[in-house]
């Protein structure tokens, strides 16, 4: 999957259109330092997109961000194996699977 366009809305949103789903518009939020999908607007073609697919999107929009640190820190174990498939994939060190220590 590849983000095609992406841009800053509104409310510190960002919306992006990825080349698997051409047709929706995903609407991103923050929480914390990083950005996760909150809406979708537009047709579904194809296929509704899966859970692994939103966080495929997820991992591509922080990575253009500059936030994919802290969204890897925050994953849960269900999804870290998918996190790991895709940083081997775009040949990205490992070393970001590191949980940071919670700070008060």
């Amino acid at each position: 999957m590849k983000l095609i366009q992406w841009s800053y809305t509104k409310r510190y949103q960002v919306k992006a259109i990825f080349d698997e789903f051409p047709d929706m518009i995903l609407i991103f939020r923050t929480i914390g330092s990083y950005y996760f999908v909150f809406t979708t607007k537009g047709s579904i073609v194809n296929r509704y997109p899966t859970r692994k697919d939103y966080v495929e999107m997820e991992l591509l929009i922080n990575e253009e961000l500059q936030t994919l640190p802290a969204y890897i820190n925050r994953k849960s174990s269900l999804e870290m194996k998918w996190v790991e498939a895709w940083l081997r994939k775009k040949e990205l060190p490992l070393n970001q699977l590191e949980v940071l220590p919670y700070k008060e």
